[in-house]
């Protein structure tokens, strides 16, 4: 579709729609083509489930059992597993 700058200033919500549905729209001034009216392609989404996948690691020991101590120091039954070096 070619449409004048005067026609486009007219219809420009139609031709927008006409562009988004894939219909080429050529905007004309004193006869000579001069603008090509074409949708902004749209990024493609991300898929946020697994999106880090591959980008982080877990060590090994992060499976190896715990000992009591810390137990008691993950449930607040002591206050630290280690002790305070600023104490005289």
């Amino acid at each position: 579709m070619k449409v004048s700058v005067y026609e486009a200033k007219a219809k420009l919500s139609q031709m927008i729609n006409m562009a988004l549905e894939g219909e080429e729209v050529i905007i004309t001034r004193n006869g000579t083509e001069t603008v090509r009216l074409v949708p902004v392609p749209v990024p493609k989404k991300k898929n946020w489930i697994g999106m880090w996948k591959g980008q982080g690691a877990v060590l090994d020991s992060f499976f190896d059992p715990i000992d009591d101590e810390e137990i008691k120091y993950l449930t607040g039954e002591i206050e630290s597993k280690f002790p305070d070096e600023n104490t005289d």
